[in-house]
């Protein structure tokens, strides 16, 4: 269950500067999407992967499983609801003998949503370890991402921010600060990470290409972030694994949090064949198209009329005339997000409201 109270900004201060110990190094928990774009209404599948012992911690090989006991897997949608799908996990493999270890085989998850956007996918874990009689807890976050979309290309979805949503507020999280479902080769981009919700300065953080094991360390700024240049088209592991002297007496004496994430890059995207499209985008509320004949587009914003708001945003509006969407939809608190227009598709405007 997640610990919904921070610590103090001070107490997590001094923990950070006089409780940093050597990090551990045991097996590393993460996840990856079979697709980084799907279209509404598909099946985003999650791998539940455990490994990295290779290559000073450094690669992708498996050598071990997520423990079914200790771990959840969520998924928080555009609106920033967090829903549990652990029950939708399935072993992919054969189990254990007495003669045969069940090498090489993990876990599986998996959702699909008819709402198109930005999807998070976090793998959460906790558990204590022993060592004769040292005891350890370990927090994990795992994380990965899908875009939902109409029109399932790169263009459609490049636009979407809600990736940058924090989902871990008790743990370690990596935070991208660019759209891990519409990433190319040579892109300039950053990630944070986060301890308990606050920027982590002066943390390494290792990012591994999944065909060769080929690895860059970083380490993090005064805002918690490093920046790199995508690489060529492939898998990416981002990970870190910070360490505590935060103990519970009794039952263990440190903490080592680690928080990974995964992306694709892309070759590029399909260009579709378009011709002149009508600039008005069709708009979702909530995941669903609503009509919307009084939309219109003033010097390249979209407007809409107060029956609008009243009718789809807030029951309780009372002003008039005419206001821009987005302002509408962020005065009450909805997000917001856009998909450009692509082929003979024009675009749309996404908004989520708190409901």
């Amino acid at each position: 269950m997640m610990v919904k109270k921070k610590l103090a900004a001070a107490a997590l201060a001094t923990v950070l500067a006089f409780g940093m110990t050597t990090t551990v190094l045991a097996h590393d928990g993460w996840s990856q999407t079979n697709a980084p774009i799907i279209a509404q209404g598909e099946v985003s599948y999650v791998d539940l992967l455990l490994g990295n012992h290779s290559n000073h911690h450094k690669s992708y090989r498996i050598a071990g499983q997520w423990s079914t006991d200790s771990s959840k897997v969520f998924v928080t949608t555009p609106a920033g609801k967090k829903v549990d799908i652990t029950g939708t996990r399935f072993y992919t493999g054969e189990a254990a003998t007495d003669t045969e270890p069940a090498l090489n085989n993990g876990f599986i998850a998996s959702f699909s949503s008819s709402s198109p956007g930005a999807y998070i996918i976090s793998v959460e874990g906790d558990s204590v370890f022993k060592h004769g009689e040292v005891a350890s807890r370990t927090l994990r976050s795992a994380k990965s991402f899908v875009a939902v979309s109409d029109i399932p290309t790169l263009d459609r979805v490049k636009a979407l921010t809600g990736f940058s949503k924090a989902v871990n507020d008790d743990r370690a999280e990596l935070i991208p600060q660019f759209n891990p479902a519409a990433v190319t080769p040579n892109g300039k981009v950053s990630v944070q990470l986060l301890l308990k919700g606050s920027p982590l300065a002066d943390a390494e953080v290792s990012l591994i290409r999944r065909s060769n094991s080929e690895a860059h360390t970083f380490t993090t700024d005064a805002q918690g972030k490093i920046s790199f240049t995508t690489g060529q088209a492939d898998f990416y592991l981002l990970r870190a694994k910070p360490n505590t002297d935060e103990k519970k007496d009794g039952e263990y004496g440190t903490t080592n949090y680690e928080a990974t994430m995964t992306f694709m890059v892309q070759n590029g995207s399909v260009k579709l064949p378009s011709s002149t499209v009508n600039p008005v985008p069709y708009i979702y509320v909530n995941g669903k198209i609503v009509d919307a004949p009084s939309v219109e587009i003033k010097v390249g914003s979209t407007y809409v009329n107060a029956s609008f708001v009243k009718e789809y945003l807030d029951a309780s509006y009372t002003g008039a005339g005419s206001v821009t969407l987005r302002s509408a939809a962020e005065n009450i608190g909805a997000t917001v997000e856009f998909l450009p227009a692509v082929g003979d598709t024009r675009a749309a405007v996404l908004i989520y409201t708190k409901e």
